[in-house]
C-alpha cells in the first residue's frame, strides 16, 4: 500500500497550498503538519476530516490504490 501521507502532499502540492496555508486552516503549527506530511506524526480521523474538506478532495482518494 502506498504511504497516505505522501498522497496528501501530492494533494496539496496540486491545489498549490503551502503547508504555512493548510496549517493555519487545521489550526495547528506548521512544525506539526509537516510531520503529518513526513509520516511523523499520526493524522487523526477528525483532522483528516478537515484536511480533505481544504484540499477539496475526498477521503477515498488519500487510499485509494495505485497499480
Amino acid at each position: 500500500m502506498e504511504n497516505y501521507y505522501l498522497k496528501i502532499k501530492e494533494y496539496r502540492i496540486q491545489n498549490n497550498h503551502t503547508p504555512e496555508y493548510v496549517a493555519i486552516q487545521m489550526e495547528m503549527s506548521i512544525k506539526k503538519y509537516e510531520n503529518i506530511e513526513k509520516g511523523i506524526v499520526d493524522l487523526k480521523l477528525s483532522k483528516l476530516d478537515r484536511l480533505v474538506k481544504i484540499l477539496g478532495i475526498k477521503k477515498s482518494e488519500i487510499f485509494k490504490l495505485e497499480n
